[in-house]
């Protein structure tokens, strides 16, 4: 079974870790870093090196030998670590749509539009 593989591979990169190995030289398959270490689909991953951008901000670099897509585990964790946190999908939206924030509602814009009709 393939997520057995992929578990495995993620058991033996914390286990590399654990002994003082070097993040960037850990490198980990797609299928390993997608869903089980940055929560998207392993095909979100493959638009992502596309169009460059994954959820919303810059996708993680990767590295290819050959036809193989790996990741290293250092650029994961500080994709992830960079990220940006949120205390509501209001201020996840303003923040999204470039708006500074402010104490207006999301939908004061909409809300304006509408007054105007």
């Amino acid at each position: 079974m393939h997520v057995k593989k992929e578990i495995t591979e993620l058991d033996n990169a914390v286990s590399l870790l654990g002994k003082g190995f070097n993040p960037s030289f850990i490198e980990l398959s797609e299928k390993a870093a997608f869903p089980h270490i940055i929560p998207a689909a392993p095909a979100t991953a493959r638009k992502s090196r596309v169009t460059g951008v994954l959820l919303g901000r810059p996708a993680p670099e990767f590295v290819r030998h050959g036809r193989s897509i790996r990741y290293r585990l250092s650029v994961l964790l500080e994709w992830l670590e960079n990220g940006q946190e949120f205390t509501s999908t209001a201020q996840a939206f303003l923040h999204y749509m470039g708006k500074a924030e402010s104490s207006a509602t999301p939908f004061s814009s909409v809300d304006e539009e509408l007054s105007d009709i």
